[in-house]
């Protein structure tokens, strides 16, 4: 009789008090609004239109071009073409291995999946041939859809955590196929080839514009990263006409890394709002405390106050948290507005949230977790263990500072192309070739520059740390894959260098 008058007192409490933390999280929507803030997944729009949609088709199924059809196959040939070659192989402090002007070529000493087969166990050129043979009409769709103008994925916003992304995977595999096969075709003296496949793979980062998901922009930087390495290589290779060095440039010069972050903290905040508000909406569970009332009042107790708990939450504490998310992603997105006015990134990284991904931090009403929050902090963990712990805007830094590389490195290939050499300064390049000194995004000053005795230069940013340690190289470690998405391969570098190519002296000493 106890429960019963309990139960009867609970129900009439709920539906007939006054819900103050509805009345607040209105409130605060209706502040939000005011000032501007997107709060709903309806003020999100990710559709496209029919081409935009053809050319995603050739992008991420790229590996359906023969039989048997497998789905993993094009991130099997990825795995299998980035475990074997390492296209930044360090020799001595500033000098990497030119991969393509090797006759035979050894696979990585660091490969994982390595097993000495009496065919490749010393020129490892053939078996890459092979792979990027698997599917070469799918390859060349890809690179013609690459080629043939902007690219965006036709996606469901409305459905906000439980979007799916597959093309993020099908990119991350694309990039190194596409990078490899430009390198195979350089050592095959394919400059033509080696162009085509170029362009595609730099058109992954510079063409596309991610959604507001933050692995969306993680995946842009990591294919950003190989693009670079590649046109390294590429670059090495001399004999390329001032117009398409021009267009490359180009290119690297219209993309801007930083777009977008704001409204991504945006749309994380209509997604936490939309995850809450359908919580709330799920039915709750079967309570068995009526059922246990006779047979044993004290489980039935235990039962009761579980069951209360779960719909005083549902009424109260879910309102709360949703307003407290809502408040959480308007200062994220205020943090990162805020840090995009700084011109560098000893400016920006004392700021708050931008050397470190800042924890959800959610008061959770009577102790108990809600579905939303779990997997809100499930979702943080993901994207903490993908990027290393490294910050959205921390890998945005290191990709514009790599963009700010290329530039002056694709300058200084036209000027010695124009004058026979590279020039002894960066300012020779202004105005011929650029409108002003290419400035290190890290500390504001300009990239360190220096001509080498063999006629070649090395180019470097300091890096995240902003400290100049001279442009050491540092060798790029292997890491664990991050579930598929982003690459088994190097970490951030502290130092973002554009090296000389090593002498043969070199190499054999090594």
């Amino acid at each position: 009789m106890g429960l019963v008058a309990l139960v009867t007192a609970g129900a009439a409490f709920l539906l007939f008090s006054h819900n103050s933390a509805q009345t607040a999280l209105e409130e605060t929507c209706r502040a939000l609004r005011q000032q501007g803030f997107k709060i709903d997944l309806a003020e999100f729009d990710f559709s496209t239109s029919p081409e935009l949609r053809a050319r995603a088709t050739a992008l991420t199924k790229a590996d359906r071009g023969g039989p048997p059809f497998h789905p993993d196959e094009s991130a099997r040939r990825a795995g299998l073409v980035q475990d074997r070659l390492d296209l930044m192989s360090v020799v001595g402090s500033n000098a990497a291995l030119l991969v393509w002007k090797q006759a035979k070529l050894p696979p990585r000493p660091d490969s994982y999946y390595w097993l000495p087969r009496k065919r490749f166990e010393e020129d490892l050129w053939p078996e890459l041939r092979e792979i990027l043979n698997e599917d070469r009409a799918g390859l060349d769709r890809a690179c013609e859809a690459a080629l043939s103008g902007p690219i965006r994925f036709d996606l469901a916003a409305s459905r906000g955590t439980a979007m799916s992304l597959p093309h993020l995977v099908a990119l991350r595999n694309l990039a190194p196929l596409l990078g490899t096969r430009a390198t195979l075709e350089l050592h095959d003296g394919n400059q033509d080839a080696a162009w085509t496949n170029l362009l595609a793979c730099t058109r992954l980062i510079t063409a596309w514009d991610p959604e507001l998901y933050e692995v969306s922009h993680m995946v842009q930087f990591v294919c950003a990263d190989f693009a670079y390495i590649v046109t390294w290589q590429a670059l090495q290779s001399g004999g390329w006409a001032d117009d398409r060095l021009a267009l490359l440039q180009r290119e690297w010069e219209a993309v801007d890394f930083f777009h977008g972050l704001p409204e991504t903290e945006a749309f994380a905040r209509a997604c936490a709002a939309d995850s809450c508000q359908s919580d709330r909406r799920e039915p709750l569970g079967p309570s068995f405390f009526l059922r246990e009332l006779f047979r044993s009042p004290l489980n039935a107790w235990h039962g009761f106050t579980q069951h209360w708990s779960q719909i005083w939450y549902r009424h109260h504490g879910s309102y709360e948290d949703e307003r407290a998310l809502l408040l959480y992603y308007r200062d994220r997105e205020l943090q990162v507005r805020r840090a995009l006015q700084c011109a560098t990134w000893s400016e920006m990284r004392p700021l708050p949230g931008a050397t470190n991904m800042v924890p959800i931090l959610v008061p959770l009403q009577s102790g108990y977790q809600t579905r939303v929050v779990s997997t809100l902090d499930r979702m943080a963990m993901q994207l903490r263990i993908m990027s290393q712990g490294q910050s959205l805007l921390g890998l945005a830094a290191g990709a514009e500072a790599r963009r700010r590389i290329l530039i002056a490195a694709i300058a200084l290939e036209r000027y010695r192309g124009r004058h026979g050499s590279y020039p002894k300064a960066l300012q020779e390049l202004v105005p011929e070739l650029l409108q002003s000194t290419p400035i290190d995004f890290m500390d504001g000053k300009p990239l360190r520059y220096r001509l080498a005795a063999d006629g070649h230069f090395v180019l470097y940013s300091v890096g995240l740390n902003c400290l100049d340690d001279g442009g050491t190289l540092h060798r790029r470690e292997r890491r664990e894959s991050s579930g598929g998405l982003l690459p088994a391969g190097p970490q951030q570098a502290t130092h973002l260098v554009w090296p000389r190519p090593a002498s043969t002296a070199e190499i054999q000493a090594q």
